[in-house]
């Protein structure tokens, strides 16, 4: 347990020290990301429409008044529907208060965050049989590429997630298990490897 927890140590802070390289210093997110025409304005709608943090939507699809006929549902429903149907369809996150960058909080549970997974990724690896070191750093890509379609093609699909921040994120969760999994596949070795030719895969 102690190796285990030791590598999602050092796991973590690969990823952690990638994610600050990749968002800070590589232009790639910026490229992926698009600019409201006229942000002060925008920001003063949202303030004043978003009472709290969370995930809104527009048009909305749901109902928050009560004793509705069904007639009257249906006719919600139907105007909800063409309403998408024109758009835009808006989907976004808010943060009502901001966020801090001088503030430890997110990056502490970015970290945690990222050790959590390295441990979670580490405990795979270990039932994964006798894969060469080759095998064993593809298992961990692996796992970052399921991770990246399953969490952001729905996005681009459903969501209005553009292609290039679709694939700029999936690239920069490859990128970030390919550097940790060159770590992983060395600290994770069954017994007895390095003996002899390793077998690659």
């Amino acid at each position: 347990m102690f190796r285990i927890v030791l590598g999602g140590i050092v796991g973590a802070v690969i990823a952690f020290v990638w994610s600050f390289v990749s968002w800070t210093v590589l232009p790639w997110h910026d490229w992926a990301m698009n600019k409201f025409v006229n942000e002060e304005f925008v920001t003063r709608v949202i303030k004043e429409n978003a009472p709290k943090d969370g995930v809104y939507v527009s048009p909305y699809m749901g109902s928050d008044e009560a004793n509705l006929t069904k007639e009257e549902v249906k006719q919600n429903i139907d105007r909800q529907r063409e309403a998408m149907a024109k758009g835009p369809f808006i989907y976004t996150q808010i943060k009502t208060k901001g966020i801090d960058p001088s503030s430890p909080q997110p990056y502490i549970i970015s970290f945690l965050t990222q050790f959590v997974g390295t441990v979670l990724i580490s405990l795979l690896l270990l039932q994964a049989g006798k894969l060469g070191y080759g095998g064993r750093l593809l298992f961990v890509v692996g796992i970052g590429l399921i991770v990246g379609i399953l969490g952001f093609v729905p996005d681009w699909n459903w969501l209005g997630g553009s292609y290039k921040f679709t694939l700029v994120m999936i690239g920069d969760l490859l990128l970030n298990w390919f550097l940790v999994g060159l770590f992983l596949a060395a600290f994770f070795k069954p017994k007895g490897e390095g003996h002899g030719r390793e077998r690659m895969m």
